[in-house]
């Protein structure tokens, strides 16, 4: 949970890439002034910000093969060569730094790095397809269309107490749950991957994903574990003539 960003709200892989890019964009600047300008000042600051782009990108590498472990099919595949390219390129940089640090070749640590910045150029493309082209870890909500008026989902009598219950309002699939005179109503279909919770355990209040386990409160739409970032879109509901009404709600938790 924690490596998937559950607690940010937001997928933690994304946030973590930006630190190795900019940290070694940078380090490209001070190596081309150090080849022109031969300034021991550039040295050291080159050398500090590969350093800085090592650690985030380990930490990356561990959340983005935290999000992978949840993958099949072509997403799989592409995550496998994104991961294969960050690993040659981590190599490298350790490389280029042990060479900076160790007293060797600048020459060489610093091609050595540009070799590693051409082929995370190449991951980067790869990583952007995972999201872009495939929808890995995007939010499966955002492009479903929401009632924002009050809307015939079900008959009152076809909701059983203490029961997980699928609904459709419109196009956009609904989760109904009944206790006692409460009646609750979120999204049916999981913000991570699109998995059917109607389909999930529930345990107390909380519904599981039968897909991945992110887990769910059924009343508020919050996410409660991951590898889910972003919670379920809550529902208003009300009883109408024997029939069962939904609109999003205004406090929802997801701004969709």
């Amino acid at each position: 949970t924690f490596m998937h960003g559950t607690w940010l709200g937001h997928p933690l892989h994304p946030v973590l890439t930006d630190i190795p890019i900019g940290a070694w964009t940078i380090a490209i600047l001070f190596d081309l002034s150090y080849l022109i300008e031969r300034s021991h000042g550039w040295v050291s600051a080159a050398d500090v910000t590969i350093f800085i782009g090592l650690l985030g990108a380990i930490a990356s590498a561990v959340a983005g093969y935290t999000d992978w472990s949840d993958t099949i099919d072509r997403e799989r595949r592409v995550g496998v060569a994104h991961g294969l390219l960050n690993t040659i390129v981590i190599l490298l940089y350790l490389g280029s730094f042990v060479l900076r640090v160790g007293g060797g070749s600048r020459v060489l640590a610093i091609l050595l790095a540009y070799a590693g910045y051409l082929i995370l150029l190449a991951a980067a493309f790869l990583g952007g397809d995972l999201v872009f082209g495939i929808g890995t870890g995007v939010n499966h909500h955002a492009w479903q269309e929401v009632p924002t008026k009050f809307t015939k989902v079900l008959l009152e009598g076809q909701l059983s107490d203490g029961m997980l219950v699928k609904a459709v309002a419109g196009d956009t699939p609904i989760l109904l749950y009944k206790k006692g005179d409460t009646v609750c109503a979120i999204s049916e279909t999981c913000s991570h991957a699109g998995g059917p919770l109607s389909e999930g355990e529930l345990d107390g209040h909380i519904v599981q994903c039968p897909w991945h386990a992110s887990r769910f409160d059924v009343c508020s739409g919050q996410v409660k574990g991951g590898p889910a970032t972003i919670s379920q879109v809550r529902y208003e509901v009300r009883r109408q003539n024997g029939q069962i009404e939904v609109r999003r709600s205004a406090d929802t938790l997801q701004p969709n």
